[in-house]
This record gives structure tokens, sequence and C-alpha cells, in this order.
């Protein structure tokens, strides 16, 4: 099948009368292996009527290194847009040279005909199916206008992909399997919006690994382990936080928490340690007495830069995890917010002591002020007096302003033996993101 063929009876299209349109006169003087990079920056289904406008044209759109299959008003029905997708990509995996990169942007606003079907049918099919073109770079997104129930309104894929050739892969509103086994080569991974199938991930060649707004189990923990891993980033996943195994080559690790977080204690932020327990904590318990060693920070201990980040009420896991805290030996930069003034600043002064090289540490105090903390007399208070800081080079505090909390916190670092002349306090307009005044306490005094 040809390309007009392909397009003929799918979308009403008027073909120019003139094939030889004026514009093409400066087209000429561009070289054949310029053109398939110019139709690679149209729509698909633009691309294929670029084989209207001269003989020159008629095969281009099968060499363009990209394709970018989007929804467009005229196929008239789901099946017409279907049969046009599965069609495209079987011309295109038997083309010369292989796909680079591929790309499903199906948003149900631009739809008027059966979005769903559709986006069935390239979940199903399609994605496999433009791996199958060896393409190395695959993104793959859904935006439905009700998300809720879309994800699960998805079936589930027969199998795993596969590919020899993926390098860069996203997908965002999609029933995920965490096997990616079946694909040696690659190395970036991004995921949003995405529910979870699998209990363990597996990806050797993995490098680069972000999930953002993703559905994790609440009933266990998935369990992650991934020796290439240089680059993570857990960003306000739904349920409960995965276990992080073996990271040996983990660089950077952001990990920020919110309100969805299925590690939470719903009778108090510090958790209920009573002889009954709520449902939460008990499974948080049972699992490390079972485990009797860290499940998370143990998974980060090789990196250099830690942003560890959460709402102050829903960072029980971090804060009971305190408990199996490793060594950082990497550890150069360290990012945290509110959370971490619970218990007397103890998982500030826990992270100090267990980084022998972190250089920088930078705490980001926005949340609304309320007196629990900077709370003393906590029930988590394993060390005392002073330790070697000498590798600490700067503590940096964002704040909007300098209430009792930061003079808390610098009379707690203080004590521990931190130089003031340390300490940059950096007021921030958090509205505008600007700077409103930076300072070195050096005269500060916390009598």
């Amino acid at each position: 099948m040809d390309a007009p063929q392909l397009l003929d009876g799918m979308l009403n299209v008027k073909k120019p009368k003139n094939t030889e349109a004026p514009s093409m006169a400066s087209m000429d003087d561009l070289q054949d292996d310029v053109l398939p990079i110019i139709v690679s920056f149209l729509p698909a289904h633009e691309a294929v009527r670029t084989c209207v406008l001269a003989k020159r044209w008629r095969h281009v759109w099968k060499s363009a290194p990209a394709l970018h299959i989007t929804a467009v008003r005229g196929f008239g029905s789901a099946d017409k847009f279907n049969h046009f997708v599965d069609r495209l990509l079987y011309l295109r995996r038997h083309a010369h040279p292989s796909l680079e990169s591929c790309e499903f942007d199906l948003d149900q606003t631009k739809f008027d005909f059966g979005w769903l079907v559709s986006a069935q049918h390239v979940y199903r099919h399609s994605i496999q199916s433009s791996l199958d073109c060896n393409v190395k770079s695959l993104r793959c997104c859904f935006t439905p206008t009700q998300p809720t129930n879309f994800s699960r309104s998805l079936t589930e894929p027969a199998e795993p992909l596969h590919s020899p050739h993926i390098q860069r892969l996203e997908l965002h509103y999609t029933r995920a399997t965490l096997d990616f086994s079946g694909c040696p080569a690659l190395v970036d991974l991004k995921m949003k919006d995405c529910i979870t199938l699998d209990d363990n991930m597996a990806a050797p060649s993995l490098e680069r690994l972000s999930m953002t707004w993703c559905e994790l189990p609440e009933e266990h923990r998935n369990s992650i382990s991934l020796p290439s891993l240089v680059h993570l980033e857990l960003i306000e996943c739904f349920g409960r936080l995965p276990v992080l195994e073996s990271l040996p080559s983990l660089e950077t690790g952001i990990v920020r928490l919110g309100e969805n977080s299925g590690d939470q204690c719903f009778r108090s932020v510090r958790g209920c340690y009573s002889y009954s327990p709520c449902q939460d904590c008990h499974f948080a318990i049972d699992f490390a007495i079972a485990r009797g060693r860290s499940y998370f920070f143990e998974g980060l201990s090789r990196a250099t830069h830690l942003e560890l980040s959460s709402p102050f009420e829903y960072a029980l896991i971090f804060q009971r995890d305190l408990s199996w805290c490793p060594t950082f030996p990497m550890l150069k930069t360290l990012v945290l917010d509110d959370w971490c003034l619970d218990d007397d600043l103890s998982a500030v002064i826990l992270f100090i002591q267990q980084s022998p090289n972190l250089e920088k540490l930078t705490l980001e105090l926005f949340e609304v002020f309320d007196s629990l903390m900077v709370r003393e007399g906590s029930y988590y208070h394993p060390w005392k007096g002073t330790f070697a800081s000498d590798h600490l080079k700067m503590v940096e505090i964002k704040c909007e302003e300098f209430d009792e909390r930061v003079k808390k916190v610098l009379k707690i670092l203080s004590t521990f033996g931190i130089s003031l002349e340390k300490i940059h306090i950096r007021l921030t307009d958090t509205s505008s993101g600007s700077e409103c005044f930076h300072f070195v306490c050096t005269g500060f005094s916390h009598n």
C-alpha cells in the first residue's frame, strides 16, 4: 500500500491541484538527506501527505527519523485511525533507515471520534509495534479529560515490552509493567501517572528512573534493585514507597512524599507505637521487624546528592527508617525540608553524623509554622555531645521569615559544634521564587 492509498478513505484531504507548488523552487535546493529531517517535525498524518507534493517527495516520509502520532479531526472513526496507525508502523518497520524516535500524543480533547477505543488500541498493540521498528526513543502520552479511572480502564498488556534497541522510554497514564528485562539497551525511563503492575523491577541497564504521581501497591512494597542506576526520582507517588535494595551506581536521589503516600498514621504525625497500632502503623512495624534493617535509606547510601522532602505530617516513613540509617560515604550535598525539624532536628544531625564527606546542607523551611516541629524531649534521641563537622562547608537555610523555627535550628546546630559562620539564611518569597535577603549568622545569639 502506497502513501496516498494509506490515507484514502481515512482522512478527507483535498490534494493540491498543482503538485509542483511554487514553494518547491526553494525546496529543490535542499539535499535529499535533509528532507526526511524536515518531515520528521510534522505530525504523522501530515508527514504522509507530503508524498503528493512532487515525485521527489513520494517516499520521503518513510525515511523520516521521527514519528509524531497524534489526533486529527477528520478520520471520522476510531477504526480508521487505528488502521492508519497500524499500516504506518508496518511500513516503517520495513523501511530504511530505522526509526530513531516515536511519539504517541493522544489528547482526548483533540479527538472528535472514539478516543478511548484508539487509546486502548495504541496501548495494547501500537507501543510494541513501534518498538518492532527498532526505535531508540519512545514516548507514549495519553491525556484523558477524566484521568481518575482512565488507567484502570486499560486492559493489561499481554506481556512486557521487548526491544533490543530502545534506549529512552516515557509513559503517561498507562498500566505499566516493571519488567524491562526484554529491553537490554534501556537507560532512561520516565513514568508519570502510571499504575505499576509488578512486585520487582527488572531493568539491568537502566541509568535514569523517574516515577511521578505513579500508583504503587498498598498491600505490599515493590522492590527496586538496579545495578546501573545513576539517577532516581520518586515524586509524590501513591501507595507505599518501594524497598530500595541494591543501587551501587547511584549518584543522585530525589524523593518527594505527598498526601497520597500510603506510609502514614492517621492518629499521630509521629505514628502510634501503642499495643494496638492502627492498620498502617501495624503494617510498617511488622515490615520493619521482619526486615531488621533500612529498607529505604540503605538504597540511597551511595549517592553524592540527595533531596528528601515531605510535608511534616506525611514524613513518617522517613522518620521510621532513621532507626536503621546507614552511612553515606559519598554524600556531598543534601537537601531536606520541614519534615526534618521533628525530634529536635534529629534527622539533620543524624545525616551529618553518617555523612563524613558532606559539604553542603540545605534546609528548605516553607511550611506554616507549627510548634510541634521544634518540640524538645523527643522519643528518638540517640546521640549526645558534639561531633566532627569540619567537612561541612555550608548550611543553607531557605525560609520566608526569620521565625522561632529558624532560631531553634540555629541553636541546635551551634550546640552540636557547627559554626554560625557556616550558616547562610536566604529569605525567599515563595510566590515569586525571588530571594529577598541573604545573610550569614555570624552575630546571632540564641539566648
